[in-house]
């Protein structure tokens, strides 16, 4: 449209953006005004939605139906960079970095960035972006994460399925209050299923975790800014038989591992249900120069195999390490399996070879998961912040939890 300069005038931005028929996928993050929702009809659709606007809703009208494709060609499929974003109901696949990035970095042109290398350094910490949500969301053979929070803060990442991830399934990294809960979802076959790194304040509860490399990894890298992480809560999820050798290959050369807590600080793990992993059900160990201390592992339910492996550098050994493993069969040192809150003596443990794995672009797509139960234009309406879940009362769960598709 022709302004009276005869310069062509921005369209007027749309509370609500149909895709596509008010828009392409590509166009619509240009299109929607703050507090706008942008609606995905049915059909797959090869481009990025980017969203900088604040308190936007991206909602696919059929989780299983909408599906974003990269195609293996193209980086992220939806990156939101704006405060309190919703991304849910709906698929992304095949992106060469990640399914949904939600972050709070963003390059000179306003487009979002994730990954340490790529976002900041130590010395440059931007502030964190508050409020997202990731629900409903399929993220397969994606050649990173499926779902990744990056310099954020007040974010919830629940009922999704990650697989095939290259790196994790679902990651949240960089954030020294990240205010996350990861709760409900359902990660398989990827190299990691659960990653984080840098990343303090936060609560994973609820997820089936299996037939990844490992199950969860968190980790504090003094390469990049907030290690080390600190205040972490796992209970109530099942994280079992992580020994899939049709996954993409984790980058340490892990395989076989329920959980792997590296350089972290109060770290409390119970109410687990940690099975079947055939290596080790917790690696605990040092990273770098962040030693391993508040560890508490208790109340979980053990399979047969090594349990604990508690393995910190000699120089970062950490202290205020308490194992509690009843019902374990085995743990290394064994001291462990004596009194668990004892400050037990470093063991050895060496990570044996690992299987070849394939391409990101290789593993089988999942059984589709249901989605929303209502879809409509209605905006989600989030905080800043977070209520945490109240972790006392979890019990062990069933080793069926979110096995079919709830």
């Amino acid at each position: 449209m022709l302004g009276l300069a005869g310069c062509v005038s921005e369209p007027d931005a749309l509370d609500i953006v149909h895709v596509p028929d008010d828009a392409s996928l590509a166009d619509a993050g240009d299109l929607v005004a703050d507090g706008g929702v942008i609606l995905i009809a049915p059909g797959t659709y090869t481009g990025t939605l980017e969203v900088s606007a604040d308190d936007v809703t991206v909602r696919g009208e059929d989780r299983n139906g909408v599906v974003i494709d990269g195609e293996l060609t193209r980086s992220s499929g939806v990156v939101g960079s704006g405060e309190r974003i919703t991304v849910e109901n709906l698929t992304v696949k095949n992106f060469l970095q990640n399914g949904v990035l939600i972050t709070g970095v963003t390059d000179e042109n306003g487009a979002g960035l994730g990954r340490g290398p790529d976002g900041y350094l130590p010395e440059d910490v931007p502030d964190p972006v508050p409020g997202y949500l990731v629900q409903a969301v399929t993220a397969e053979n994606n050649g990173l994460y499926g779902i990744y929070a990056f310099n954020r803060t007040g974010g919830i990442i629940r009922n999704n399925l990650a697989s095939g991830g290259s790196d994790a399934g679902i990651y949240v990294g960089q954030c020294e209050d990240c205010n996350a809960w990861v709760d409900s979802n359902v990660t398989i076959s990827n190299a990691v299923g659960i990653e984080l790194a840098n990343a303090s304040g936060v609560s994973i509860t609820g997820n089936r975790v299996v037939d990844n490399r490992i199950g969860l990894s968190v980790l504090s890298n003094y390469l990049e800014a907030h290690g080390p992480t600190v205040n972490l809560t796992v209970a109530g999820n099942v994280i079992s038989d992580n020994n899939n050798a049709d996954t993409p290959e984790q980058a340490g050369g892990a395989f076989g591992v329920g959980v792997g807590l590296a350089g972290t600080v109060d770290a409390e793990i119970f109410a687990n249900r940690v099975t079947g992993n055939g290596s080790v059900g917790v690696w605990v160990t040092s990273s770098e120069d962040f030693a391993p201390s508040g560890t508490n592992v208790h109340d979980n339910t053990w399979g047969d195999g090594l349990a604990v492996a508690y393995a910190p550098a000699p120089d970062a050994v950490g202290d205020g390490n308490c194992f509690a493993l009843d019902g374990a069969t085995s743990a290394e040192p064994e001291a462990l399996l004596d009194d668990g809150c004892d400050a037990p003596a470093p063991g050895a443990y060496s990570q044996p070879p690992a299987p070849a794995g394939i391409s990101f672009a290789d593993v089988p797509s999942p059984p589709q998961r249901p989605g929303l139960d209502t879809v409509d234009e209605k905006p989600r309406e989030l905080p800043d912040s977070v209520d945490m879940p109240d972790t006392a009362g979890i019990d062990v769960p069933s080793a069926d939890l979110l096995e079919d598709a709830s």
